[in-house]
């Protein structure tokens, strides 16, 4: 299986329907106040680089780096259930952790959500840590904040 990374539009048919499962996925798991998911509106701005992970024609995974003032975010990461265990979401870290250095950001964070075990799990091995809360996100106890030094 050939899996392409390479920027992508959130308007694009199939990443919208991901964009949708995520936050379909996300709406059933917690409170509705407790998620912070960008809309697809949103993921268009200047400051994100959005990424798609391409097999043929079809987009089965994709992810977002929020460029912040002093650190970038990882955003709207998701990987279609049937594809997931094929390596599309290392292909997308990978890419946002390239594009992170290129920008000479030095802190890559995010937000996720308890439970989500397979994703903790990725961070791990890419070696992101616990941290607290960042920008406008609170304690909640729902979300697990992560954050990887780059320099």
């Amino acid at each position: 299986m050939t899996i392409s990374i390479e920027y992508a539009s959130p308007r694009h048919p199939d990443i919208k329907k991901l964009l949708l499962s995520s936050h379909q996925l996300m709406k059933g798991l917690y409170p509705e106040e407790t998620n912070s998911y960008l809309s697809v509106s949103e993921l268009c701005s200047s400051e994100i680089h959005f990424f798609g992970a391409r097999q043929n024609k079809k987009y089965y995974g994709c992810g977002a780096l929020d460029v912040k003032r002093e650190y970038g975010e990882l955003k709207s990461f998701f990987v279609e259930p049937s594809f997931r265990g094929n390596g599309i979401a290392s292909l997308i870290m990978k890419e946002i952790l390239l594009t992170t250095k290129k920008l000479n950001l030095r802190i890559l964070k995010l937000e996720t959500g308890v439970g989500l075990d397979s994703a903790l799990n990725l961070y791990k091995r890419f070696e992101f840590e616990y941290c607290e809360p960042f920008g406008n996100y609170v304690e909640n106890g729902y979300s697990v904040f992560m954050k990887k030094n780059l320099s």
